[in-house]
């Protein structure tokens, strides 16, 4: 991963959220949030046109994941398909962590 360590940007995710810029588009990962009424964790993953405005440009989720494990929810956004067909470790050689 370019701009830092692929194992840092997870647990980074512990504390807040994220973004990784890849072929022209800006990945932002929420960071693992905690939901009290439903006693769950989840983290999702959007996706963003590369503009001058951070976040300006929407363009669609492509990730989701919740369950009431906190570990469980950050294993499984290292080891699902997340885009291109990909895990997220499978993709860090080409991802640039960016503070946007």
């Amino acid at each position: 991963m370019q701009g830092g360590d692929a194992d840092e940007f997870i647990d980074y995710l512990n504390d807040g959220e994220a973004s990784v810029r890849h072929r022209g588009y800006v990945y932002r990962f929420s960071g693992l949030k905690f939901h009290p009424g439903r006693n769950t964790y989840s983290i999702s993953v959007e996706k963003y046109r590369f503009s001058k405005e951070p976040f300006e440009e929407f363009m669609e989720l492509v990730y989701y994941y919740e369950s009431d494990d906190g570990d469980d929810v950050l294993n499984h956004v290292t080891e699902d398909i997340l885009w291109d067909g990909k895990t997220f470790y499978e993709l860090e050689k080409a991802l640039t962590w960016i503070d946007w």
